[in-house]
């Protein structure tokens, strides 16, 4: 980490966590970490990079572009940065939570990704992506179907991962909206894969590929992968 002795490094890294913990795991050289403890759950950042990396590497990343919806702490953009991608931006309505994410960027002299406080549905739509990540995301917001119509307007290829209820049902229940951190985690709409897979197929979404992690939570993670028909 040049320029960056590990004392700063670990001072600024718990003056960025006074208020609220890490949300992503940082493993940084000389054994430095952003959180004390790691957690068991396939929602946790480094376990989900296990299992995404091999589906963006499927979507040849080199020399795309990728918006990072919800980006947090920028865990997953700053991994994608290393796929050879020309451009990556990662957005967060949390000020804090982006303040990390560039600090990270900074101390990891990454130069093809932004980082920056935004609404997402305020995006410009003549601004296209290559591919938008959605991680954590449709099970924290109350519209799903207005989240994936912008997004639907804003690029091809969609990653999302989300919290999934079990059923073939075509619905969408209601969460408690109660969050362990910050107004941002509540959970407020747990969905099942059918229909999150018809709002997409309504919006000219087909090709949609499932992820299922193996885990015995009551909400299993999923990831998927759709694209827009041709």
């Amino acid at each position: 980490m040049p320029d960056y002795t590990k004392e700063y490094v670990k001072k600024r890294i718990i003056e960025l966590a006074k208020n609220q913990d890490w949300n992503h795991q940082y493993i940084l050289p000389g054994g430095i970490k952003t959180r004390a403890t790691d957690i068991r759950s396939p929602g946790y950042n480094i376990n989900k990079w296990a299992r995404l990396e091999p589906i963006i590497d499927k979507l040849e990343p080199n020399g795309k572009t990728l918006l990072d919806v919800g980006c947090s702490d920028g865990y997953y953009s700053l991994q994608c940065s290393k796929k050879g991608m020309r451009h990556i931006e990662g957005i967060d309505p949390d000020e804090l939570r982006i303040e990390r994410a560039n600090f990270m960027k900074k101390i990891s002299k990454v130069d093809n990704v932004t980082f920056r406080v935004a609404d997402f549905y305020n995006l410009e739509e003549n601004d296209k992506y290559d591919i938008i990540l959605g991680l954590g995301l449709l099970h924290r917001i109350p519209d799903i179907v207005r989240c994936l119509e912008k997004m639907s307007n804003l690029s091809d290829v969609l990653v999302l991962e989300f919290k999934t209820y079990n059923s073939e049902e075509d619905t969408c229940f209601s969460g408690k909206k109660e969050t362990k951190s910050n107004k941002y985690n509540a959970l407020h709409s747990i969905p099942t894969k059918n229909y999150v897979k018809n709002r997409l197929e309504g919006l000219g979404f087909m090709n949609n590929v499932f992820y299922n992690d193996n885990s015995h939570l009551n909400y299993k993670r999923t990831i998927l992968v759709s694209r827009r028909e041709e």
